[in-house]
């Protein structure tokens, strides 16, 4: 993905499986472990061997965001520096940077660029376009 512009990645990859997230978990009461390894896009095993850490035998709402901080992919590690953040109600350039995985001067940049201190996430994509 270092590849892709931060913009792309974030309405093409972040948004869409945030809003699948929200969906998965308003809808379904009893997550097996195939339909949470494909949200997640982690392995049944990593499932597994989460649950075991945790101390769960199931997969459930209650311990759903124990499993999503503790896995390995792309989604999961933006979803867990984001509440390392305190899920924020305004960003700034130091944790959209973090979040994000971004380099910080060039957020930085943008952020002066666009005359702003913080932003809220409507306003994060006028940042990511800059980048």
């Amino acid at each position: 993905m270092k590849d892709k512009k931060p913009i792309d990645i974030y309405n093409n990859i972040i948004v869409p499986k945030i809003k699948e997230l929200d969906i998965f978990l308003k809808t379904n009461e009893n997550m097996c472990l195939n339909d949470v390894s494909n949200i997640l896009e982690i392995s049944e095993k990593e499932i597994k061997d989460i649950l075991i850490k945790i101390n769960q035998k199931e997969i459930n709402n209650a311990n759903f965001l124990a499993i999503m901080l503790n896995g390995t992919s792309f989604i999961c590690k933006v979803l867990k520096r984001e509440i390392e953040c305190g899920s924020p109600y305004f960003y700034d350039a130091k944790d959209l940077s973090y979040i994000y995985e971004l380099d910080y001067e060039r957020v930085l940049n943008a952020y002066r660029f666009l005359n702003l201190d913080k932003i809220t996430v409507k306003q994060i994509p006028a940042i990511l376009v800059q980048i």
